[in-house]
């Protein structure tokens, strides 16, 4: 007798012994249907989708035990694809009330669904049963965002953190406008795109990880592959209020010098130094959050750098070089520096964020308000004063680019230039101190003492 096929009688049946491991996930020992069949080939015919359906309940039962949901959305977009082609396993034939002919069509889709559903009482609680059952009949519809786990494991799967968490945003800000999988539709769309007040480049951005969820679902079978894509760029018209977005803007070193004392006098010596390290390095918020004494200075043909973690935000960044200018060495006790700490809890969020970046640019964020300082100076303007006194000070862009992190633009350079030597750097970053402490001095501030800790 062939797997899967056992006959009882003149007919057959498929049968499939479920595994130890799972039958408490599925509530069964065996799955059992009959093909109706008398012939074999006929019955090993008919049989081979529903073999195939069984092992995708094991397989889905042994890694995501809760994926009920997802099961049912998927065959709820096939039976939907089925039903538009005429694709029916089983039509009945009959009279309404008027004695009108009328016939009625099953397709394997929901078939399957039954089963399904059937299987469900014994391994949910009655509850989950009665939702899941709600959005099969229609009376619920799938939640917008049930797959978004699937979907970053599988397009993003060597991502960094901090694009994760963006493109996990992006769906957070549209769930109002698309609560279920039936709200993905071209007006719900315009309602969304209506009301931003964002950036034009952000609703953009936004717009292109909602686009590939979307084209994520289709896929997979969460949505039916007839439905019209609703993100296309080609019918999208972007509202004209949507501002441009806004660079943000240097400060001058007078208002660091004036940053950096205030943080001294509410006692903040943890943004007292980040404010330093940014000054005299260039470094963006989380590279200077993943500094740490035991992996970050190092020293290179004899020159004492600051290595930044190869993980940084862009490849140019990641892994770079940058000399120890003789200020900040006196001004921040780099060799004691801490490892960087654990992840933390977003309170909003519910999820980890690494670092403690947030927090600090948060502290910063207060404190620059507080002085005054508007939307366009946050702690990312500290490295666009670092960018402009080295070009100030006549320092080549490409050596500067190299110190900061920042990708070359043309061709020689940009893709077959091995980058300056530490030497160079060191003999640009002796430039740079020179005017940044000439700058210091103009802003008749008292100069700042440093603040190591003992």
């Amino acid at each position: 007798m062939p797997k899967n096929l056992e006959k009882k009688g003149d007919t057959y049946h498929a049968i499939l012994v479920v595994p130890k491991d799972v039958r408490g996930i599925l509530g069964r020992s065996k799955f059992k249907r009959s093909t109706k069949h008398k012939t074999l080939k006929n019955a090993q015919i008919t049989a081979a989708p529903w073999v195939a359906e069984w092992w995708a309940q094991i397989n889905q039962a042994r890694t995501h035990p809760d994926a009920a949901l997802e099961r049912i959305a998927k065959l709820m977009a096939l039976k939907a694809e089925q039903e538009e082609y005429d694709d029916y396993v089983h039509v009945e034939h009959g009279t309404d009330k008027d004695g009108n002919p009328v016939s009625h069509g099953w397709t394997e889709a929901e078939h399957l669904i039954d089963h399904y559903l059937d299987g469900l009482d014994q391994r949910l609680r009655p509850s989950d049963v009665r939702r899941m059952k709600e959005i099969y009949y229609g009376l619920k519809g799938i939640p917008f965002a049930v797959f978004v786990d699937n979907w970053l494991r599988d397009e993003y799967p060597t991502s960094k953190a901090r694009t994760l968490q963006e493109a996990r945003s992006a769906i957070d800000k549209v769930i109002e406008y698309f609560p279920t999988l039936d709200d993905l539709t071209i007006r719900n769309r315009q309602r969304w795109i209506k009301s931003e007040n964002r950036a034009k480049k952000t609703v953009q951005k936004h717009m292109g990880f909602v686009r590939s969820y979307y084209n994520w679902l289709k896929t997979n079978q969460h949505v039916g592959a007839s439905e019209v894509n609703p993100f296309h760029l080609d019918d999208i018209q972007w509202p004209k209020r949507l501002a441009e977005k806004q660079s943000y803007l240097p400060f001058a070193v007078a208002d660091i010098v004036r940053l950096r004392q205030a943080a001294q006098e509410i006692g903040d010596t943890v943004l007292v130094h980040y404010i330093n390290i940014a000054q005299w390095t260039g470094m963006r918020l989380a590279e200077i959050a993943q500094l740490s004494a035991h992996e970050s200075t190092v020293t290179v043909d004899g020159i004492e750098c600051l290595k930044v973690k190869e993980d940084a935000k862009t490849k140019a960044g990641s892994g770079r070089l940058v000399p120890i200018a003789k200020t900040l060495a006196d001004r921040v006790s780099l060799k004691e520096l801490p490892e960087p700490p654990a992840p933390k809890l977003d309170k909003k969020t519910n999820k980890l964020v690494a670092y403690e970046a947030q927090d600090v640019g948060k502290r910063f964020g207060r404190l620059k308000t507080k002085l005054g300082y508007g939307k366009q100076h946050v702690f990312h303007s500290i490295r666009k004063t670092a960018a402009t006194v080295f070009e100030q000070a006549g320092v080549p862009e490409g050596v500067t680019a190299d110190i900061i992190g920042h990708e070359k633009q043309t061709m020689t350079y940009g893709l077959y230039s091995g980058g300056t030597s530490v030497t160079q750097r060191q003999e640009a970053i002796v430039e740079f101190e020179k005017l940044m402490l000439r700058r210091e001095a103009e802003a008749n501030v008292l100069p700042f003492s440093g603040d190591k800790n003992k």
